[in-house]
């Protein structure tokens, strides 16, 4: 188990350099942009990217999942199955341009013709931008899947940033983003698309979509949960609060949300190729590893935000959004765990089962329910209400999707992990809440800097997935070949 544990993490480690790396760009692209946008236009920024995420996760998040989860089988012939993929995206990407014309044609499209053009130039090149990623990422080439995030991501902030400063206001990061990724769709079509033709296998097709299809209804409704009520606040209460209450959001989704992406983009893959050629019990295996990572770095994650939320606020963001977001970053923080819990480990059950359909009911259960909370919480209580709403949901969530995902798939439950990282994360939260009141800059990073260090200390000395042992025969090693230096020659 401990030669196992030392793979995950070594991989993992891969993937968060490859993975964070971009992760760095694009957090930086929050205090930049909230320094040159006020609130009402990262309001806008932010309800076109929402929608642009909605429609990409439910017309073509099936493609992406299912090219993870089966490239495996296909991998002796990939041309078929990718000129599938491939053909099926630009069916999609047609039918939804024409949709964006008839907007401008149609007197009834009036209200949409300012965001339907760019709407559906950011969703086109999206799709089949992440499509190009997630190739890499089931080819597990996790640097030139780093490569690709940051051609998106270096134009979005670098480029986006120039044209806002010229006047270009909220399109500056869309177009941006556009370029980015439309270059890494000229690099990565050449090395490997290539043999892609526009040409549909009906067996491919069949299984993509009894596979993937419940999984992307599943993947929009989650997106329905997690930004539905951006869209009620912007009804309730304007495109300002909007903007307020995104920001709390991105920044989270760019700390919680990425080190738990990068734990499940390392492991799953694995679990996979376990699940197909040795069977569920090693599939189980690897995901007892990915539930004790998910906690080991997300859980910590959440209790630092919420314990030090006014100084990280007040570092990070523009004034115009400080006040607000110190005051929902830990109830966004804690629904941003939860989420990142059920989507990159309980959702695996039904997964590994080819039994995604049951992942459309729970969500659309979660869906109504985080609704008709933010419906009944933004009136009372703002932004904070909503911020609550979406933690509730997302309790409901994981405990039915517990529930029902352990008739499918048993997934491992890592009893000693929980207990390890509760009791690191305890030490932390104790040592960090008598200097929460320190909000310089240089006294946040100092209390972020022994937060982590006291963590992690604990986590090594109680052994957490063998890095004590790891650790002490890594000096063993290094000492040897030290001494082995020392003598001298014959």
């Amino acid at each position: 188990m401990q030669q196992q544990g030392r793979h995950v993490l070594s991989h993992a480690a891969v993937y968060l350099v490859a993975r964070g790396l971009p992760g760095v760009v694009a957090f930086l692209a929050i205090p930049l942009f909230t320094r040159l946008l006020d609130p009402a236009e990262y309001g806008r920024y932010a309800l076109v990217a929402a929608a642009v995420s909605l429609l990409n996760a439910l017309l073509f998040q099936w493609l992406r999942l299912s090219l993870v989860r089966y490239l495996p089988v296909y991998q002796a012939g990939p041309a078929r199955f990718k000129s599938t993929l491939a053909a099926a995206a630009a069916v999609l990407i047609v039918v939804l341009g024409a949709g964006a014309l008839a907007v401008y044609v149609i007197p009834a499209g009036r209200a949409g013709r300012p965001v339907a053009g760019v709407c559906w130039v950011v969703l086109a090149t999206q799709a089949i931008y992440e499509l190009c990623c997630e190739y890499a990422r089931a080819t597990i080439r996790p640097w030139y899947y780093m490569g690709l995030q940051l051609a998106r991501l270096s134009a979005a902030v670098g480029l986006g940033a120039v044209l806002v400063i010229l006047g270009a206001g909220w399109w500056g990061p869309l177009v941006g983003s556009c370029v980015g990724m439309g270059a890494a769709v000229a690099y990565a079509y050449t090395r490997d698309w290539r043999d892609a033709r526009l040409s549909f296998d009906r067996e491919v097709l069949r299984r993509t979509c009894r596979y993937g299809l419940p999984l992307s209804l599943t993947v929009a409704l989650a997106v329905v949960v997690g930004t539905c009520d951006r869209f009620l606040i912007a009804w309730f209460l304007g495109e300002e609060s909007a903007g307020l209450y995104s920001v709390a959001y991105d920044f989270a989704g760019q700390t919680i949300t990425l080190l738990m992406m990068v734990v499940q983009m390392a492991v799953f893959p694995l679990a996979v190729r376990a699940f197909e050629h040795d069977g569920p019990e090693a599939a189980g295996e690897h995901m007892r590893s990915n539930a004790s990572l998910l906690l080991a770095v997300g859980f910590p994650c959440f209790v630092g935000l919420a314990v030090l939320a006014p100084g990280v606020a007040g570092c990070f963001l523009g004034r115009g959004f400080r006040s607000a977001a110190a005051g929902i970053i830990p109830l966004v923080a804690l629904g941003t765990f939860l989420a990142g819990l059920k989507s990159y480990h309980f959702d695996a059950a039904f997964q590994f089962a080819d039994r995604t359909i049951y992942q459309v009911w729970i969500v659309l259960v979660t869906a109504v329910v985080n609704l008709a909370l933010n419906l009944a919480a933004i009136p009372l209580l703002g932004i904070n209400g909503a911020a609550l709403a979406s933690a509730l949901a997302y309790v409901v969530s994981i405990a039915i999707t517990a529930y029902v995902g352990r008739r499918h798939f048993k997934l491992p439950f890592p009893g000693g992990a929980v207990l390890q990282v509760l009791g690191a994360t305890t030490a932390m939260a104790l040592l960090l809440y008598p200097l929460r009141d320190f909000r310089r800059p240089l006294a946040v990073a100092a209390e972020i800097a022994a937060g982590a260090s006291l963590y992690g200390l604990i986590l090594v000395s109680s052994n957490f997935f063998g890095l004590r042992d790891y650790t002490i025969e890594f000096w063993r090693r290094a000492r040897a070949r030290g001494a082995v230096r020392t003598v001298p020659a014959c």
